[in-house]
């Protein structure tokens, strides 16, 4: 029996469509049955239902929605599993991709300590690397656009027009111009300008579109000027630059042939960029591969990069005769950091549902400690936990309370304890987690700067509703924790998240 795909399905009528549904149905029966023996041992692990149904699904494309701590890595390895010992795939016709470079480190040697399996794993620059390898392009260093802005800046010195439009910009036409130089101000402005020709580029616009935004003539014209020196730069010195690499991969695929895949399967694909999208769309089209991606829009964070949640959310929309899955049982937290978890994200108006389970159960998972006493609340955690996870939402936040060493730890009273920020900590897990920096403050958890009304002009995924991104960014790192969190808050100033999780959630907290 053969799972007929929608792709035979389009244009029949309601009853050819049942019978087809049914026809699929029969097939995975049978497909769980034969396969039993294989899913019930991946790396030592008895996959649960749901798992397994996404496993043997096999749509032209699919898009599995896995919630925090659902066995997701499980799952793509019981999917590569499958092909090649059920279906007889071969390890080469299989492309695999991963986000960061440890996540792909880490399956590669999974898979290949486990099952002996040659799966190349990429991320999607190691992957346009390896497509252009023959074209011998150099990359650029990574802090070349950030090295061209501040020279801007220094050189307008020397440029009375410009540092005019500068002052003007920031509000600061009486000020010395080496003062601006030096000021916050005008560190927020760089930062902004980076961002903004970043997101040009990995949204593939061409130099035209700056005509058609509509904003402060002076910030467009300085950016303008910055993204050209950008380009020259990158010209004379023979480089490209990470977007660059994708976009003439693109190319590379449209115009050449390729290995012929038959699967590819992209992990953490809620951050997919739009280039990012083409590239796997490109490839499709070339080897007629199915696609299988897998991730969590509870969990995209990664907007300032580039990525669209709305590619996740729309997946339909941008990969034809689609099929959307779930794995909804969660073997990471309890029942009730679930609970709590999942109703503070559901607070954004673009979040897919999720009905989250668990057979674990803690009674008041989040304990709460009031001050600026890191050592106080450690003292208490440290009765009860020795493996902990320590998050805050800039890499400074620790630095009040501990030097950390080069491996990113603290040595407090015999325990090691890992400090990372939240985004760096997304994968992730620990026995218990200690969120600080809890503080209603800019740069606080929700940080509060405020993006640049410029920036809608280049990417349609701003937020919607107040705090969008960083209530997720807040959910990540809720759920990293197998059993308890602990947050450290400001008591004149709590951050507003942890108002709103006391007034609704109240009997899942412990205050210490």
């Amino acid at each position: 029996m053969v799972f007929i795909n929608y792709i035979n399905n389009k244009g029949k009528n309601i009853y050819e469509r049942i019978k087809i549904n049914l026809l699929n149905k029969k097939y995975i029966k049978n497909e769980l049955k034969n396969s039993d023996y294989l899913l019930s041992n991946i790396n030592g692990y008895s996959l649960d239902l749901e798992q397994r149904k996404a496993i043997i699904s096999d749509y032209k494309a699919n898009l599995l929605i896995a919630g925090a701590g659902s066995g997701k890595s499980l799952t793509m390895i019981g999917k590569i599993r499958y092909l090649i010992e059920m279906k007889n795939i071969k390890e080469d016709e299989i492309l695999c991709i991963t986000f960061t470079r440890d996540a792909r480190l880490n399956l590669e040697k999974n898979i290949k300590k486990n099952y002996n399996y040659d799966i190349n794993v990429y991320t999607f620059h190691k992957l346009a690397l390896e497509l252009l390898k023959k074209k011998n392009y150099s990359i650029s260093k990574a802090d070349t656009l950030s090295y061209i802005v501040d020279e801007y800046f220094y050189m307008a010195m020397y440029d009375n027009n410009i540092k005019y439009k500068i002052k003007n910009i920031l509000n600061k036409i009486d000020t010395p111009y080496s003062l601006i130089l030096k000021s916050k101000d005008l560190k927020v402005f760089k930062n902004f300008i980076i961002t903004f020709i970043n997101l040009f580029k990995t949204n593939n616009y061409t130099l035209e579109y700056f005509l058609k935004i509509k904003g402060n003539k002076n910030i467009i014209r300085i950016i303008i000027d910055i993204y050209l020196l950008y380009e020259e730069e990158l010209k004379s010195t023979k480089t490209i630059d990470f977007n660059d690499m994708i976009l003439l991969a693109i190319q590379y695929v449209k115009n050449n042939d390729i290995k012929k895949y038959k699967y590819i399967i992209v992990d953490e694909y809620q951050d997919t960029s739009y280039i990012r999208y083409l590239l796997l769309k490109e490839i499709i089209n070339k080897t007629g591969a199915k696609i299988v991606c897998v991730g969590d829009d509870y969990q995209s964070i990664y907007r300032f990069n580039g990525c669209n949640i709305n590619m996740f959310l729309n997946f339909k929309k941008y990969f034809e005769h689609a099929k959307v899955l779930k794995i909804n049982n969660t073997y990471r937290n309890s029942q009730e950091l679930i609970n709590v978890a999942s109703k503070f994200i559901m607070k954004n108006k673009r979040q897919l549902y999720k009905k989250l389970k668990s057979d674990k159960h803690i009674n008041k998972p989040i304990k709460i400690m009031y001050g600026n006493n890191l050592k106080k609340l450690l003292d208490v955690v440290i009765k009860d936990h020795k493996n902990i996870l320590i998050l805050g939402r800039n890499n400074f936040d620790i630095d009040k309370f501990f030097i950390l060493n080069s491996d990113n730890c603290i040595h407090y009273k015999g325990i090691n304890m890992k400090y990372l920020t939240i985004h760096s900590s997304k994968g992730l897990e620990e026995e218990c987690v200690v969120i600080i920096n809890l503080k209603d403050d800019t740069i606080g958890i929700p940080n509060k700067i405020k993006d640049n009304e410029l920036l809608k002009f280049i990417n349609n995924n701003l937020d919607i509703y107040p705090y969008e991104e960083e209530r997720r960014l807040f959910y990540v790192a809720l759920t990293r924790t197998k059993s308890d969190v602990y947050m450290l808050v400001d008591k004149k100033h709590p951050s507003i998240f942890v108002k709103e999780l006391i007034k609704d959630n109240c009997k899942y907290i412990e205050f210490l």
